[in-house]
């Protein structure tokens, strides 16, 4: 009896092997080539791609919230532009008027005092008002020509460097870093040596 235990027969044998003998590896062989696997690979490229678009959208919001800033603090930094302007003028018709003023002997009493002054205190208002409200005068006379901040209405000619702003005609200003209201100047040009 204990022979008859111990001896296999070979189909015995045959169909322990077949189950001992299987490896993992051909199993998956048979799940790679399964619908299953497929489907899972199809979803897996689904998922991805959705990420990818997700991923995309959001930076797309991002970018363009920044760009919604931007213009917001533009638009409120800005936005007092046309108004700055129209002030420009008024500014420049007083600075004529105090200049005519001050210039007139016949204004250089006593009498007059006090409207001199009261000018003067309004001119140094108008300039606290503007730097307040980020309104910077460009200086011009005497620095190189720049086409950003001056408009040349005329050559001079003059023993300077050619380009240099010799005259003022009316002021330029920037609003923050915005050009306001160009220079109106006067920029020299080099005099001809005729003398030969």
């Amino acid at each position: 009896m204990k022979n008859e235990n111990l001896e296999n027969k070979p189909e015995d044998l045959k169909e322990n092997t077949n189950v001992t003998t299987e490896t993992p590896s051909e199993e998956s062989k048979d799940f790679n080539n399964s619908p299953e696997n497929d489907l899972i690979k199809i979803l897996e490229g689904k998922v991805e791609e959705l990420n990818d678009k997700l991923l995309r959208s959001l930076a797309e919001n991002q970018n363009l919230r920044k760009i919604h800033d931007k213009e917001r603090e533009d638009l409120i930094k800005y936005s007092s532009s046309s108004f700055a302007r129209e002030v420009l003028n008024i500014v420049d018709n007083l600075e004529r008027a105090f200049n005519l003023f001050k210039d007139n002997p016949e204004f250089n009493n006593d009498k007059f005092k006090d409207i001199k002054v009261g000018v003067e205190l309004i001119e140094k208002e108008l300039t606290n008002s503007f730097e307040r409200n980020g309104i910077k005068l460009i200086e011009s006379v005497g620095k190189k020509f720049d086409p950003n901040y001056h408009q040349a209405l005329n050559e001079v000619e003059s023993d300077k460097e050619s380009g240099i702003i010799v005259n003022e005609i009316q002021k330029g200003y920037m609003l923050y870093d915005r050009l306001l209201r160009p220079a109106m100047v006067s920029i020299s040009k080099k005099k001809n040596d005729s003398t030969k």
